[in-house]
This record gives C-alpha cells, structure tokens and sequence, in this order.
C-alpha cells in the first residue's frame, strides 16, 4: 500500500493510453510543517510522484493488472515550473508515449489551473518477481494491486 498516496481521484481513463487525475494538497499534510513553515507548499519530489503513480496505474489497468511489478528506471528531462500551496489542486495527465518490450515510456505533467508545476517522461518496467512459482508472491502482489485501486478510486469508469 502506498503511504503518500499522490492522487485523489481519476477523472479519466483510456487503458494503456491516458490518465488524468486530479490531486489537491491539504494544510495538514504532515511534511507540511518543514517544507516551510511560513511558506508551506508540496515538495517537488512528491509532484514528481504523482507523476509515477498516475503512470504506475496507466499500466497496471492497460493490462488488465496482469503484470506484478511496475518498476521506475528513468526519469528524463524534469522541469518544475510553479509552486503548489494548501487548497490548490493538480491536474495529472501520464500518457504513453512508447512501449518496447517491458518497458513504457509514459510522458507526464501536473497542472495548477493553466500553469506547468511538473513535466517528465518517465520510463517504467514492468516484472514479475524472481520468487518461486509455488509462492505465490506475484498473484498476491497483483491481486493486492488490483484491490487498492478499486479501494482507492472505485469503478473508474474507462473511456475507449
């Protein structure tokens, strides 16, 4: 499960092509109180990884949960543009630009209103484990995945 949950809540899906989503930081967000104390405001690090989960989800519904594990490799050509406050919300939009093999390349932004706070591409891998079969570790690992997202977002209603 994720501690710093990133996404509020989807507001559309195409399967292995879009996601958009929508997430607004909340004054009591506890690294709030050092990232600054008289200017409090979303680190650039968690902007960067709502970026990742959006994508991370964009693959895992693509494929009908079916693979495992999505794995970060690259993150390429970061630019932070603008400040995220308490009440503000992002607009997360991860669209695949390329799929080689395993590996996805997924380029993303987030979006205060019509200004940029983040943009990358991202490039994701996805696995299975290196457990034995008999474990069982890769269908628990999808099947929890699977779970938390309908927990997290319900149906999600996916465009086509």
């Amino acid at each position: 499960m994720m501690k710093y949950r990133q996404l509020d809540r989807i507001t559309s899906l195409t399967p292995g092509k879009v996601l958009i989503a929508e997430r607004t930081l909340r004054a009591e967000e506890q690294y709030l109180e050092d990232h600054f104390p008289r200017f409090p405001v979303m680190p650039g690090v968690m902007m960067l990884e709502a970026l990742h989960q959006a994508a991370i989800w964009l693959i895992r519904v693509g494929d009908g949960f079916q693979t495992p594990l999505v794995l970060l490799r690259e993150v390429r050509g970061v630019k932070f543009g603008d400040f995220l406050a308490p009440g503000e919300t992002l607009k997360i939009t991860a669209e695949v630009l390329k799929v080689d093999g395993n590996r996805t390349t997924i380029k993303a932004n987030a979006m205060k209103g019509d200004r940029v706070t983040v943009t990358a591409r991202l490039v994701l891998e996805t696995c299975r484990s290196d457990d034995p079969a008999r474990l069982g570790t890769d269908e628990d690992v999808r099947k929890q995945a699977e779970t938390q997202f309908r927990e997290l977002f319900g149906d999600v209603t996916l465009s086509v």
